[in-house]
């Protein structure tokens, strides 16, 4: 396939909207968009409230005076032990990225990854501002657009389906170890996390198997696509066609070479990271069997796909309903599943300030300089997020 950037339009402005709407968040168009915008932050925090105030204590029958006591039993080595897990899990998810973008090292990847995360913990829906911030930081080291585009469609593949596949490897291993009395809204729940992984890994193998079958798709995506587009009012021109052709030339040429460490880098962070969630719940004294611990982790996980609130939080703490279930004091439970959001969800906030001034300081160092063509100069500085 030609690689030009008039051959390449779709997949580059797929990528280009990306960044746009993650910025049109931050710096909205109109007076609508801005209160638009503070109803929806006003909205997701408003439900983050509700869900971590009364219904986390609601589900684990405990209350909040309960659950602070708990937390607060919590020793320095303890809480520097789950730091150390943490930042693991960081710097080994840079595998995934710096495969998917050639060129991009571990300690560049880290602070991309860092400032990405702590934007998107940040308001609800923050997944598309956590784009805009990585792209813009990429074209600030000279990143070219098509490289970027290609990354991003990579790493939300990768993510997509090592997410969805969780939940199907936690009932697996729950039923090899013989546990096999399981909550119903819980094997509803993996029903349909099977259902979607079926699909996800399905295109995804059709579309790269054969250029026909992603023609196929396509066309069929296309005439689902358009109707909806249109219906929403937004550009109903966009060929999907073409995107699923251009992206399957891209991730065969990326996926090729780094799919080891691409699949290193996802499955490692989501490693450690359960082992960080099993030290949060032994931290209160709940020691479940390892099959059931990784249940209650697969379903946490699962449910950040849920984007009511910042980065999924309230909701992903409803998997303490599980362990309780499983036969962990409310108590217990409940302070588990709020440490773990402490260390997966709002330290990485803070993080990500920091990772914003060491970007800011050491942009230069990092500039790689690749370009698409003449017209592919690298963005100088990141406007919008200053």
């Amino acid at each position: 396939m030609a690689t030009d950037k008039t051959s390449q339009p779709d997949a580059d402005a797929l990528a280009d909207q990306l960044a746009t709407a993650g910025a049109e968040v931050v710096t909205p168009r109109s007076a609508r968009d801005l209160l638009t915008k503070i109803v929806q932050v006003v909205l997701g925090l408003g439900i983050a409230v509700v869900l971590l105030g009364w219904v986390l204590p609601w589900l684990t029958h405990t209350s909040w005076h309960q659950i602070g006591w708990e937390l607060r039993r919590l020793g320095w080595g303890k809480a520097l032990l789950l730091f150390g897990f943490m930042m693991a899990g960081l710097y080994t998810y840079t595998f995934t990225l710096s495969a998917s973008l050639p060129g991009l090292k571990h300690a560049p990847a880290l602070i991309v990854n860092l400032c990405g995360s702590g934007v998107s913990n940040s308001m609800p829906g923050g997944g598309a501002v956590g784009v805009a911030a990585q792209y813009a930081i990429f074209r600030s080291w000279g990143f070219s657009h098509r490289n970027i585009g290609t990354s991003l469609i990579i790493t939300s593949i990768w993510n997509l389906l090592v997410r969805a596949i969780l939940p199907i490897v936690a009932v697996l291993w729950l039923f090899a170890s013989g546990t096999t009395d399981l909550p119903h809204l819980i094997v509803l729940g993996v029903g349909g996390a099977v259902l979607v992984a079926a699909v996800m890994v399905g295109l995804a193998v059709a579309i790269l198997a054969s250029d026909r079958s992603a023609h196929a798709i396509g066309k069929v995506l296309n005439r689902i696509v358009r109707p909806v587009l249109r219906l929403l009012k937004k550009n109903d021109q966009v060929d999907v066609e073409a995107i699923a052709l251009d992206m399957r030339a891209r991730v065969i040429g990326v996926v090729r070479p780094g799919w080891l460490a691409l699949t290193f880098g996802i499955v490692g962070f989501l490693g450690i990271y359960f082992f960080l969630f099993r030290e949060c719940m032994l931290a209160f004294g709940i020691d479940l069997p390892w099959a059931q611990a990784f249940a209650c982790y697969a379903l946490s996980r699962m449910l950040t796909m849920v984007p009511l609130t910042p980065g999924g939080i309230g909701v992903t703490e409803l998997a303490a309903g599980l362990m309780v279930a499983f036969g962990a004091g409310g108590n217990q439970a409940a302070a588990a599943v709020v440490l773990f959001a402490i260390y997966s969800h709002i330290l990485e906030i803070p993080l990500g300030m920091l990772a914003f001034v060491a970007w800011r300081s050491t942009r230069q160092r990092f500039f790689v300089g690749q370009a698409d063509g003449p017209d592919d100069a690298p963005e100088k500085g990141l406007p919008v997020f200053h």
